[in-house]
C-alpha cells in the first residue's frame, strides 16, 4: 500500500507540475473566452469533487464505482464527474468575466474571510489529500477567492430585477397541525422500530379522541400538547406546488372555515389533525413572498448564465485534460 500511494502522489506531482522551474508554463487545459484554465486547477477540482462524491456514494457503489456506467451511451460516473466540475470551472470563470460589468469586487474584509477559510480548508483535510490534489493555502484562497466574487456577481446581475408575483401567489392562512405516527420509533443506529398492530390501533384510537377533544375546545393546539404531542403551527397557501408539507393534510386544510378542525386524515407517516386558525397569515405570507422572489431571481440569473454561456468560446485541450483520471477511490490514499 506504501508503495502505491507513493507511486500515485509522485505521479500526481508530475500530473500538475510540482517542483517545476518558473521557466517551465504549467500546461493549458481550456480555455474560456481566451483566459486558461491549468491543469492544476482541473486536477484540484476534480479531486476535491471526487471526495465529496465518495462520501455520498461509495458505501452503496463500492470501490468499482467510477467505471460504473450511468446511461446506455456508456457514460461512467467518472465521466459525469468531469462534466459537473467543467460546468462549476465555467460557470466560476464567466461570471467573473462580468464582475467589472457590476462593479462586483471583494472588499478587504471579504478577503480576510477568505483567507481565514482558505486557512481552515487546509486544516481540514488529510495532507496525502492535499497533495493529490495540488492544493496550498495560497492555491485555495485563490480559488475561494474567485469562487466567492463569482457568487457575488450573481447577486448582482439580479439585484435590480423585481418579479412580477401576484397577491394572491403570495397570501397565505394559517394552519396548526399534529401529527400521530404510526410508522415507529428510530433506534440509536438510526433504524426504524416498526409499531406493532395494537400500537398502530391505539396510536389511531388517539388520533380520533383528539379530534373529539379539539373539537369540543375549538383549540387543536392546547388539546395536542394536554397529551404530549406537539403541534405545528404553520401556513398554506391556494395550493400544493412548492409547499413541502402534507398534501393530504393541506387538502383537508383548504376544505375547513376558520376555527374548524379535520377529520383524522392518514397519511404514509400516520394520522393529521389540522385546523384552519386564520384567513391570512402575515408571517408566511412574507416569508412566501421572499421565497417566490428568491426563486424568480434564480431563474432570472440562470437566463443570463445561458446568455453568457452561449455566446462563450471555450476551447478544449483534451489532451491535457485526460491527464487527470478517476480509477481508484480515494480512501487508498488515506
Amino acid at each position: 500500500m506504501k508503495r502505491k500511494l507513493a507511486l500515485i502522489l509522485t505521479a500526481c506531482m508530475l500530473l500538475v507540475g510540482c517542483g517545476n522551474t518558473s521557466a517551465e508554463k504549467e500546461p493549458v487545459a481550456f480555455t474560456i473566452n481566451g483566459e486558461e484554465v491549468g491543469l492544476r486547477e482541473w486536477n484540484f477540482y476534480i479531486r476535491m469533487n471526487q471526495m465529496q462524491w465518495e462520501k455520498e456514494l461509495l458505501d452503496s457503489y463500492g470501490d468499482d464505482m467510477w467505471g460504473r456506467e450511468v446511461d446506455e451511451q456508456g457514460t461512467t460516473m467518472a465521466d459525469d464527474l468531469k462534466k459537473e466540475v467543467l460546468d462549476t470551472i465555467c460557470h466560476i470563470h464567466l461570471a467573473n468575466q462580468h464582475a467589472e460589468q457590476y462593479n462586483v469586487v471583494l472588499d478587504e474584509a471579504k478577503q480576510q474571510e477568505i483567507k481565514e477559510r482558505a486557512a481552515s480548508f487546509m486544516d481540514s483535510y488529510h495532507e496525502n489529500l492535499l497533495q493529490y490534489a495540488d492544493a496550498d493555502e495560497e492555491f485555495v484562497c485563490e480559488k475561494l477567492s474567485e469562487r466567492e466574487l463569482s457568487i457575488l456577481t450573481a447577486e448582482a446581475s439580479v439585484a435590480d430585477f423585481v418579479p412580477e408575483i401576484s397577491e394572491e401567489d403570495i397570501h397565505r392562512e394559517g394552519i396548526c397541525y399534529v401529527l400521530i405516527s404510526t410508522t415507529g420509533l428510530w433506534d440509536e443506529k438510526g433504524n426504524l422500530e416498526p409499531f406493532s398492530e395494537e400500537e398502530v390501533e391505539r396510536r389511531t384510537r388517539v388520533a380520533q379522541e383528539l379530534c373529539q377533544t379539539a373539537r369540543e375546545s375549538r383549540d387543536l393546539k392546547t388539546a395536542a400538547e394536554d397529551i404530549g404531542l406537539t403541534p405545528i403551527e404553520s401556513s398554506m397557501g391556494s395550493s400544493n406546488e412548492g409547499d413541502g408539507q402534507e398534501p393530504r393534510m393541506l387538502d383537508a386544510a383548504r376544505r375547513l372555515k376558520v376555527g374548524e378542525i379535520s377529520d383524522p386524515v392518514w397519511t404514509e407517516e400516520g394520522w393529521f389533525l389540522v385546523q384552519h386558525t386564520s384567513d391570512y397569515d402575515e408571517e408566511g405570507t412574507q416569508y412566501w413572498r421572499e421565497y417566490l422572489t428568491d426563486q424568480a431571481k434564480e431563474q432570472e440569473y440562470a437566463r443570463i448564465y445561458e446568455a453568457w454561456e452561449e455566446t462563450a468560446d471555450i476551447r478544449f485541450n483534451q489532451e491535457i485534460m485526460d491527464r487527470v483520471d478517476v480509477e481508484i477511490v480515494l480512501k487508498e490514499l488515506l
